[in-house]
């Protein structure tokens, strides 16, 4: 590594070329003059390095925004999917092939979008409440919750239209682990809009309540 002058200021410069060229001066303890010379001789342009970096940083999020788009249809859909979906959650289920049901879901004036993900085979019940009620009937009234996990996100843009919100909206990602004793069952990912959103996590509720305020 350069511990020279001229070396500290090209690496600070290209680590964070939003220093101006008298913070570079400070860092090191040099002049204005001395910083842009020495920027100059590198043939390095601040305006330059900071265009760059901002297009870098914009192409990373759109990755990252892409990399989280999901499969989203209103209506009920069962599909395959693979485990690598959940396997930082399950990493056994990791070489698995799953079932994911997904559902936008209208409770009184709270709307929401669902995943379920499970390896069981999922069946199709009428007149549902919940798509934990498609998991086999041997579940059904031992389900537990295993752990939940709350996040602010950005919405893939079809569901900001699914459910409602303009473009860019942050939604609330709940993920829940649901179990049979410490046996994971399904991974349970619902979605909602923020605005109005109300949580109530109680220490004699096992789960986390989500509803509008008043």
């Amino acid at each position: 590594m350069d511990h020279s002058i001229k070396g500290q200021v090209i690496a600070l410069a290209k680590r964070d070329p939003f220093l101006t060229v008298k913070e570079l001066a400070e860092e090191v303890g040099t002049t204005t003059r001395y910083v842009r010379t020495i920027l100059s001789e590198a043939d390095l342009s601040l305006n330059e390095m900071r265009r760059f970096y901002a297009k870098s940083l914009r192409r990373s999020v759109d990755e990252e925004y892409a990399k989280d788009t999901m499969t989203i249809q209103p209506e009920l859909t069962i599909t395959k999917v693979t485990g690598n979906k959940v396997a930082s959650f399950v990493p056994n289920w990791a070489e698995l092939e799953l079932f994911q049901a997904s559902a936008r879901q209208q409770s009184s004036s709270l709307c929401s979008y669902v995943e379920l993900i499970t390896p069981e085979e999922l069946t199709i019940r009428t007149g549902h409440n919940s798509l934990r009620e498609f998991l086999p009937e041997d579940c059904h009234g031992q389900l537990e919750i295993g752990w939940q996990k709350a996040a602010i996100v950005r919405a893939p843009e079809k569901l900001s239209e699914i459910l409602d919100l303009p473009k860019q909206s942050q939604v609330l990602k709940l993920t829940t682990m649901l179990q049979v004793g410490k046996t994971p069952q399904a991974v349970e990912i619902r979605w909602f809009g923020l605005d109005g959103l109300v949580l109530e996590w109680s220490q004699l509720e096992p789960e986390l309540k989500i509803a509008l305020g008043t």
